[in-house]
């Protein structure tokens, strides 16, 4: 993921009638205090042990044939097992879409991955309920890794940080990463709609996220199936040539007005 974007200008005037009307700045105070609302914002949520708390509905996931359980985790906390599972879920769904890209971008993810600001929801096996005939895109060891604290093995993880864009608090979902042999049965849906309870209870404006564009299946799966839309901040949209682009979802007046796409906008 690159969050690095260039700063865009905006116009400091609006036409009213013919007559250009200079825009009422807000006081130092009240741009003071709105600053220090977004930091402590996102402070508590960083500070958040475990998100889930507030929706214990979305502890398990039982569909089409699954039966899954989810818990909470940290990047410093995470065991060398579930280290070793998330670097082979990483390489095995997205080494494909990176291409050449990949050995460089796979160093910068184990990073990532361990960062204390790095939030997890880690999704559970409850039963081997899509059978073992299936069970072949992971080595039986991959499979069958566990976290510390329970013995079911891992399907797929979340990985997410609450960050500013464009002085905007957003939750950034740095990975979504499931099993090829458990997608397309609503579980990455599920997923989505905790993340965006979690966003929009700590008070973020937006959820953001990064897909490849070679990705063909992920990008549908996030503009048609969760209306997700393309940002402002994405390299597309200010005229740079890039491998992704960088994807919102909205949640009040003034993160859509800087991070979704409007025509009329200066830059």
């Amino acid at each position: 993921m690159d969050s690095k974007t260039p700063q865009r200008r905006r116009s400091g005037s609006e036409i009213h009638n013919g007559t250009a009307t200079r825009e009422k700045k807000p006081k130092r105070s009240e741009v003071l205090a709105k600053k220090k609302a977004v930091e402590q914002a996102i402070k508590s949520a960083r500070a958040e042990k475990d998100h889930l708390a507030s929706f214990p509905e979305f502890r398990h996931f039982v569909n089409n044939g699954l039966s899954m359980c989810l818990k909470s985790g940290r990047g410093n906390k995470l065991s060398s097992p579930v280290k070793h599972y998330v670097q082979s879920l990483l390489e095995l769904n997205m080494e494909g879409p990176y291409g050449s890209e990949w050995l460089d971008e796979e160093k910068v993810k184990r990073r990532e991955m361990v960062a204390p600001e790095a939030h997890y929801i880690f999704v559970h096996e409850v039963a081997d309920s899509v059978g073992d005939e299936t069970r072949t895109m992971l080595s039986a060891e991959e499979t069958s890794t566990s976290c510390v604290e329970d013995s079911r093995p891992l399907v797929g993880f979340v990985h997410y940080r609450f960050v500013l864009e464009e002085d905007v608090p957003v939750l950034y979902v740095y990975e979504l990463q499931i099993e090829p042999r458990v997608q397309g049965k609503g579980l990455g849906k599920f997923l989505m709609q905790l993340i965006e309870l979690i966003a929009q209870k700590n008070c973020m404006g937006a959820v953001i996220l990064t897909v490849q564009k070679a990705n063909l299946l992920a990008l549908n799966f996030y503009l048609s199936k969760l209306r997700y839309i393309i940002s402002t901040i994405s390299p597309s949209k200010m005229g740079i040539e890039k491998s992704y682009e960088i994807l919102c979802k909205t949640f009040n007046d003034e993160a859509k007005t800087i991070l979704e796409v409007n025509e009329n906008k200066s830059f």
